[in-house]
């Protein structure tokens, strides 16, 4: 059964806007409801949300509902640690999201990210991970069993519904699911969205009287553009989609050393580099947006 509240379904990398899917009241469901993961089903959305059994990077065990989504604003997305694509992309996001809730994370949002390759992704591996993305306050990382991820991966409506692209975690959206367990409200946005309307969006479906500090929206929202200028190695070229995937090292303020695909800002960009070329480029970070604006060869 799916969270009635997402049942706008996100087809896997579509920029697609669950604004205005939230829940507001549900009809009261009746004692003979279906049971899910130790817990009745309900009215509320979350109590649709199986409760099923989790270990941190910390190595710490958990429950989803219980312990990480019961009274509290959460987001939540899905990510696995191995990923070359969307997932660096996604985690940088998050962290500059995270720089922007300050004191506030943790303490009024809660930010979970759920591996769907479990089997791979231990603890210790999640730990790293997180280390590498700044180790930041109030953002967890979790693994468990891969079908009982899954189902819950379905209840908060982020598949796509042609199983065989669904079952291809390479193609998994990149979708963060937000909302408020004591108002009852659910959205989802790209994790890619503009960093200011993400943040808007957040506060403005998950924001009562629990959160603690201003209500001054200008002091939770802000805009940021970074240039940086840094060196790697070409792995692939797609002059179709417009990327180009590079391994580089540290990016200083941005993200560590890795392999990920970028956006290129022209097309005649492509022109003259091979795989396996070693380039210097200029990296625009625009609001989640990661995009070369100039790239050349490195001398043989």
């Amino acid at each position: 059964m799916r969270a009635r509240a997402l049942r706008c379904v996100l087809a896997a990398g579509v920029a697609a806007t669950l604004l205005g899917c939230s829940q507001a009241a549900n009809a009261p469901v009746s004692a003979s409801a279906e049971t899910r993961g130790e817990r009745t089903l309900r009215g509320k959305t979350s109590d649709r949300f199986s409760n099923i059994a989790l270990t941190t990077q910390h190595g710490e065990r958990v429950r989803f509902y219980e312990d990480l989504v019961r009274d509290k604003v959460v987001m939540i997305n899905f990510m696995y640690t191995t990923c070359p694509l969307i997932c660096p992309g996604m985690a940088a996001q998050l962290s500059r999201f995270n720089d922007l809730l300050g004191e506030r994370a943790g303490r009024d949002v809660s930010m979970l990210s759920i591996s769907i390759d479990p089997e791979v992704d231990t603890a210790e591996k999640l730990d790293a991970y997180w280390k590498a993305f700044g180790s930041k306050p109030g953002w967890t990382f979790l693994t468990g069993d891969y079908d009982a991820i899954d189902r819950l991966r379905h209840e908060l409506g982020v598949y796509d519904p042609d199983p065989i692209v669904d079952a291809d975690k390479t193609q998994h959206a990149g979708i963060v699911t937000f909302g408020n367990d004591r108002t009852d409200r659910w959205a989802a946005l790209p994790v890619l969205t503009d960093l200011r309307d993400l943040a808007r969006s957040v506060r403005r479906f998950t924001w009562d009287d629990q959160w603690v500090g201003t209500r001054d929206a200008s002091r939770f929202v802000s805009a940021s553009q970074r240039a940086h200028s840094t060196h790697g190695i070409v792995r692939e070229l797609r002059p179709d989609r417009g990327q180009a995937v590079i391994e580089h090292g540290d990016i200083p303020g941005l993200m560590p050393g890795m392999t990920m695909a970028f956006e290129m800002n022209e097309p005649e960009m492509f022109a003259g580099l091979r795989s396996g070329q070693l380039v210097d480029f200029d990296l625009e970070s625009d609001e989640g947006r990661y995009r070369i604006v100039k790239i050349s060869a490195r001398p043989e």
